[in-house]
């Protein structure tokens, strides 16, 4: 498993993108994107995607379709609360922060503001969202769709998207609660190692009959021929279901009228989302929250635990150790990952920094 700095993940965003023309402050915050995931131990939402970008910016068939080198996201409609956005087809990141910075300001003055945004590539993970919104002392939420996925609960046909969510929650002495997951069993991207070693953790697929399966023959990717089986949702019962269709509501049909059997993974690829941001001040003393929040934190973690459990971890607790692990002794990278970025760079004739060292 190859290993890289943070300053060798850096350059090689910088070298693959820069090589297809983006630009400097584009390439700046998609960077930042990625490298928040991939520091949190999230490769799949972080340098797992750095291949596929870079192929949309270059038209081609990826997993996100094309990118726009050149767009201009532009405002549709807008109140002192909230705001709609048109992306242009550009790459998400670029476009989900600046509606996030935009609802930050307006929650200042206005208590709570919301945006919606579509018409973009992908919009990377809604972690890096949350945590910028927490880390302005207030309560975020964001909801996007995804392809379709999984079925309706006692139903085969998938229709529902991985659906994520996510909500960022400040505090005092603590680092922020942040919290971003699929509302399916697992992300299209998580389910990609499965697929490749065959092998499926239980409660993760259905087959075409609806019942549980671990059998890799059972299920396809999709794209290339019929579908075959579905992911169960993240429950695997009708409270699941609710959670996915809510999630459909607010992250696609709200901001784009879209579903998640309309969403296309080719040129026309649209990951449409919705944010809120909410002023701790206007509701509660700011003070009196962080302290709450960290009085429970510590109850929480202080709490009976089952046998073998050595410690509670908070949403988010485990990735942040990761994070301030892999920034000193850098970041292990999916061997697939690193090989498409390889290949990638040989088609455009980049050069990319030797790597650090190789673990098993």
């Amino acid at each position: 498993m190859p290993v890289i700095t943070v300053k060798q993940f850096e350059v090689t965003c910088r070298s693959m993108f820069g090589a297809v023309g983006v630009s400097d402050e584009d390439i700046r915050i998609i960077t930042d994107s990625l490298m928040f995931a991939s520091l949190r131990g999230h490769d799949s939402h972080g340098i797992g995607h750095l291949a596929a970008y870079v192929r949309g910016y270059l038209g081609q068939r990826s997993n996100f379709g094309g990118v726009k080198k050149d767009a201009k996201p532009r405002i549709i409609k807008e109140t002192p609360g909230t705001v709609m956005i048109d992306g242009d087809k550009c790459i998400g990141p670029k476009v989900t922060m600046w509606a996030t910075e935009m609802i930050i300001n307006k929650a200042r003055t206005s208590g709570i503001a919301a945006a919606t945004v579509h018409n973009c590539v992908h919009n990377g993970t809604m972690a890096y969202y949350m945590d910028r919104i927490a880390k302005a002392d207030m309560i975020g939420m964001g909801f996007t769709n995804a392809g379709a996925a999984s079925p309706p609960w006692g139903g085969v046909e998938r229709m529902l998207g991985t659906n994520p969510f996510g909500m960022g929650f400040p505090a005092r002495n603590y680092p922020p609660i942040v919290i971003d997951m699929s509302t399916s069993s697992t992300s299209w991207a998580g389910i990609q190692p499965m697929v490749a070693s065959g092998k499926f953790t239980p409660g993760i697929l259905q087959d075409e009959f609806g019942e549980p399966t671990t059998d890799a023959t059972k299920f396809s990717r999709g794209g290339q021929g019929p579908n075959k089986g579905a992911m169960q949702n993240m429950g695997g019962n009708h409270k699941g279901f609710a959670v996915q269709l809510a999630t459909e509501v607010l992250g696609g049909i709200l901001p784009s009228l879209m579903t998640g059997n309309e969403v296309s993974m080719d040129k026309d690829y649209n990951n449409p989302s919705f944010l809120v941001a909410i002023n701790i001040s206007f509701f509660q003393d700011l003070d009196a929250f962080k302290d709450k929040m960290d009085f429970r934190i510590k109850q929480l973690k202080a709490s009976k635990k089952k046998p073998g459990v050595e410690e509670i971890y908070m949403p988010g607790e485990r990735s942040l150790r990761n994070a301030e692990r892999f920034r000193k002794n850098g970041i292990p990278i999916e061997s697939h990952y690193w090989n498409e970025i390889v290949k990638l760079a040989e088609e455009l004739k980049v050069t990319l920094p030797e790597l650090a060292k190789t673990t098993a």
